[in-house]
């Protein structure tokens, strides 16, 4: 599928969390792409390494009844898969009874060289194509065996199965901890304080260990207070999604669990939290971090932001300082002199454009 050319003005001054078992993962990139201000955080690691009783329960499972589709991520996997089978003879002839589908052209040499025939690839390479592909092909009815290298692409048989397909998981990895402890707690601090303006989260088990590190070091009335109300949730699927519900929070989910479709959520989302006014003959857009006045990016902290968006929601209305804290709960508990010194900070950002007006003795409005 030929992807749209990326705007790279698109999610500019919006800030946007992306919570996976990576470093780094492509839905990151792709809104990157767009312009967008990322938060890598690896929730979780995936180790190549099999689960002996896991994959002795998958093996049963087809042992009993054979799938009539059997999809294969990694040659590596598959073979992992075969060397942990009491009897690999009977499972490959199990298998080859079923449609043989691998994510690319690698693994599909794999799957032939056992003698597994007819073997179908896709031409984007890569799990998220592959499961693409069987989705749009209808697999409700069929059983199918989903051989899983990382714990996102567990995503995928929560969609099959809500599809009508027996799935039968093959994981080839175990999770651990992440090396990253400063990443795992730099999130839910930022989380806690709203200071992005959406978190993507792309794997179930990802999810759950980030939830519970807030909650062994407290802070997770705060990360729960945020998720949702200031601070959007995006599950890349069901599985991630249930994660979040178990907590009260009731994240946005794509109707396919795949790259695109999660990336595409996301920039839905926060665009769609932006607050527009006009100020004389101006077009104003405050974002998450910045202001866009006719297309020029202006960055701008937290607090002066936060004061910015209030005041354009009523533009031209004189809002008094216990108005803005009373719709800041970030700031309800600050005295009028911060509110003073946020205004002061926000001309700052705003050099030479007179945004923002003082009415003596009765608080601030946008110019308009």
């Amino acid at each position: 599928m030929q992807q749209p050319a990326a705007d790279p003005a698109l999610l500019r001054g919006f800030t946007i969390a992306v919570v996976s078992h990576r470093r780094r993962h492509r839905v990151a990139d792709l809104l990157e792409r767009h312009g967008a201000r990322i938060v890598s955080v690896q929730g979780v690691r995936a180790v190549p390494q099999a689960d002996p009783a896991a994959l002795s329960r998958a093996t049963a499972a087809c042992l009993e009844a054979p799938p009539d589709d059997v999809v294969v991520s990694s040659a590596a996997g598959f073979r992992a898969w075969l060397r942990a089978a009491p009897d690999p003879d009977r499972l490959l002839a199990a298998l080859r009874t079923a449609r043989p589908l691998a994510a690319d052209a690698r693994t599909a040499d794999a799957l032939r060289a056992a003698g597994l025939h007819d073997v179908l690839s896709t031409a984007a390479g890569t799990a998220d194509g592959l499961h693409r592909h069987l989705l749009a092909n209808r697999a409700g009815g069929r059983r199918v065996a989903v051989q899983l290298d990382t714990p996102d692409q567990a995503e995928y048989c929560g969609v099959l199965g809500a599809c009508g397909a027996d799935v039968v998981e093959v994981p080839t990895y175990v999770t651990e901890p992440p090396s990253d402890v400063v990443g795992v707690r730099r999130i839910v601090e930022l989380i806690g304080r709203r200071q992005v303006d959406a978190v993507a989260w792309l794997d179930p088990v990802a999810a759950r260990h980030i939830l519970r590190f807030a909650d062994d070091h407290r802070r997770l009335p705060a990360v729960v207070a945020q998720l949702g109300t200031h601070v959007p949730a995006v599950s890349r699927g069901p599985l991630a999604a249930a994660v979040l519900r178990q907590h009260s929070v009731v994240p946005a989910t794509p109707l396919t669990p795949f790259d695109e479709e999660t990336a595409a959520l996301l920039a839905r989302t926060v665009l769609g939290r932006a607050v527009h006014a006009t100020v004389g003959n101006r077009v104003l857009e405050v974002r998450g971090h910045a202001a866009l006045l006719d297309g020029t990016l202006y960055p701008i902290q937290q607090g002066p932001v936060e004061v910015l968006r209030i005041l354009a929601g009523d533009p031209g209305k004189v809002l008094s300082s216990t108005d803005i804290r009373r719709r800041l709960p970030s700031v309800a508990d600050v005295d009028d002199h911060a509110i003073e010194m946020a205004v002061s900070r926000l001309r700052r950002a705003l050099p030479g454009l007179d945004l923002v007006q003082t009415v003596i003795r009765r608080g601030y409005r946008l110019a308009v």
